[in-house]
């Protein structure tokens, strides 16, 4: 059986989605998409290359009884009311992160997903990273012994071209305004955004819950009007620790970006997207793992087809509701910690 996907969201973030709907046509095929611009519901049929439905409103889409399941990458304030209206059309659903803007939010969609018996996914496409997944395995099965802390790291500084207007060299270029210009869509700033990534990266290999909170925000490079940049340390219930550093004005250490770094007491592991490197205590040059042939687009390829396993199997996926409000309890946390400048018990 060929799964019948709608896409509700045509935005820049549904290109790789696209990508990787396409590279399993054999088993799931879009037959429609929703966007209120028609501009960007035309580019997502055309990159898709065969004709689909196109709705202005996702209900319409939700509507449709040939739709089995539905791939949802809307603004964040968007995330709680489609979901759930997914899940009440019994259509199974995959979300872009964040999961939604708060744990009010997070409970209705977690009731929905549960009466309507739905399987529901968050689209954390990070997870799928085989650093990521290989470090998982050698932290299960007991490689690095105890574990005391792990960092979780998602930053990036990009320079715009030179202008060719030289009246403007100097000056602070125009910023376009979209809803991430607008913190009550957003839910606050780089930290739910772009941070929610190692956020629940750290969730993941720590495999344990979260027990205080601790951070710092700061706005060093982008005229924003929350934060560029958060700093956020994490004590687990086995007495280890978590750092998160997620930033859209800074680069990552290293001269390729390191995501994550696991200090333990066999040893030192840490991971690149495409490359593992194990350091024992006592080497003095790590071994290296890696990875060939991928990149960022096909992490999204490799969540897409685990979503239509899950479905197809039966089975919860890696990330659904539960580990979607875990993640976004752990950045509320943060929030809470900066504005207070206390500790945060969870």
């Amino acid at each position: 059986m060929t799964l019948k996907i709608g896409l509700i969201g045509c935005g820049g973030i549904m290109h790789p989605h696209v990508e990787g709907w396409k590279a399993i046509s054999g088993r799931a095929e879009i037959v429609a998409v929703a966007d209120i611009s028609e501009g960007n519901a035309k580019a997502r049929v055309a990159q898709i290359g065969h004709a689909v439905h196109i709705y202005s409103d996702y209900r319409d889409l939700l509507a449709d009884d040939e739709i089995d399941a539905v791939d949802i990458a809307l603004p964040h304030h968007l995330h709680r009311d489609s979901i759930v209206a997914a899940a009440q059309a019994g259509k199974h659903v995959m979300s872009e992160k964040p999961f939604c803007l708060n744990l009010e939010e997070a409970n209705d969609i977690a009731g929905a997903v549960v009466e309507s018996g739905v399987t529901m996914m968050a689209g954390h496409n990070q997870l799928f990273y085989p650093s990521v997944m290989y470090a998982k395995q050698m932290l299960l099965e007991g490689d690095l012994g105890e574990v005391y802390m792990i960092d979780s790291v998602d930053a990036g500084a990009r320079r715009r071209p030179l202008a060719l207007d030289k009246s403007r060299w100097g000056k602070e270029s125009e910023r376009r305004e979209t809803w991430r210009s607008d913190p009550a869509k957003m839910g606050g700033g780089e930290l739910i955004d772009t941070g929610y990534h190692p956020a629940y990266r750290l969730l993941f290999l720590a495999g344990e819950c979260p027990v205080e909170v601790s951070a710092v925000l700061g706005t060093y490079r982008l005229p924003l009007q929350r934060e560029d940049t958060a700093n956020v340390l994490v004590k687990f219930e086995d007495g280890s620790t978590g750092r998160i550093l997620t930033s859209w004005g800074l680069r990552p250490p290293g001269a390729r970006p390191t995501v994550f770094n696991i200090m333990a007491e066999a040893g030192q592991l840490w991971g690149e997207m495409d490359k593992l490197y194990y350091q024992p205590v006592g080497f003095q040059a790590p071994a290296t793992l890696e990875f060939p042939g991928w990149d960022y687009g096909r992490t999204f390829a490799a969540a897409i087809a685990h979503f239509v396993d899950a479905i197809e199997g039966g089975f919860e996926p890696l990330h659904s509701h539960q580990e979607a409000t875990d993640t976004l309890r752990l950045i509320l946390a943060a929030y809470r910690s900066a504005e207070e400048g206390t500790i945060v018990k969870l």
